[in-house]
């Protein structure tokens, strides 16, 4: 039992020191905007995160959470629904899904969003790695974007 103990050890090193470093995915664009429930006293909001994977190998994102804000309206905590696979060098997509209580749906005009320029901000953390090995990676992204119908 102690030699297998110390292999899975030595190979979860190996595991490690070969990656080299982890970099986080780039976030790119908000794809998929959609209203998926709308309710008296809150409106679930679905949209896809468009990302860019750096590595030069296949990474998994295992858990994502973000606040977002739009035109500097905070709009909630969003999610990931599914584990996500990424290509190496590739671009992927997140879909996230959150609740906005329906003041907030309505300072932001949800409808007159759709084709305009917002600003988009979100704060939060992915976890992502490979062989079942994963990190934590903080990100802060702030930028204009438009959504697209």
């Amino acid at each position: 039992m102690k030699a297998f103990t110390l292999i899975s050890t030595l190979l979860s090193l190996v595991l490690l020191t070969s990656c080299g470093k982890v970099e986080p995915p780039q976030f790119q664009d908000i794809e998929n905007f959609k209203v998926q429930s709308l309710g008296l006293k809150e409106t679930v909001i679905g949209l896809d995160v468009a990302f860019y994977n750096p590595n030069n190998y296949t990474i998994h994102v295992k858990e994502a959470a973000t606040d977002i804000y739009i035109d500097s309206v905070y709009a909630g905590k969003f999610t990931q629904d599914q584990e996500v696979g990424a290509n190496g060098k590739s671009r992927f997509s997140i879909p996230l899904t959150g609740t906005i209580p329906l003041s907030t749906a309505l300072k932001l005009n949800l409808n007159k969003l759709v084709n305009k320029d917002i600003l988009f901000k979100a704060n939060g953390s992915v976890k992502i790695g490979r062989a079942g090995i994963f990190i934590t990676k903080p990100f802060d992204y702030k930028g204009t974007h438009r959504i697209k119908q």
